[in-house]
């Protein structure tokens, strides 16, 4: 070094701005992870308030639903979140209480039709070994 002690070098100087920029950006990163909205995780979450049971379900690894199940009326309706619109738009509404009457109608046919088949016993009868 050359000249006076005290004087500050260009090499120092850039050392200093340098060190300085590193701090500002490292503290404007930190603040934008702060303020940046985290993504919702809320998939198997369920409440239930009045008649209505609602729950959260994931469709896939983009989707995720809100499903609201009218307890009283049996109805369900399944919404998910259009990013086009960013609205939150049905997506279906299904009738529990008329799903269950076919499902039951649909095993009471089943059986039935077992019943029916050659050879097989029927409740009740003995086999006569």
């Amino acid at each position: 070094m050359t000249g006076k002690q005290g004087a500050i070098t260009t090499r120092d100087l850039a050392i200093a701005v340098l060190g300085v920029t590193a701090v500002i950006l490292l503290v404007a990163l930190l603040a934008a992870n702060a303020l940046l909205p985290r993504q919702a995780l809320a998939a198997g979450q369920t409440a239930e308030v009045g008649n209505f049971l609602v729950s959260t379900a994931r469709l896939d690894e983009t989707a995720e639903l809100l499903m609201i199940l009218n307890k009283e009326s049996g109805l369900m309706n399944a919404y998910g979140f259009n990013v086009h619109t960013g609205q939150i738009e049905l997506i279906q509404q299904v009738d529990l209480e008329r799903l269950t009457r076919d499902m039951e109608r649909f095993r009471r046919e089943q059986r039935e039709r077992l019943d029916r088949q050659p050879g097989r016993e029927q409740p009740g009868q003995r086999s006569r070994h």
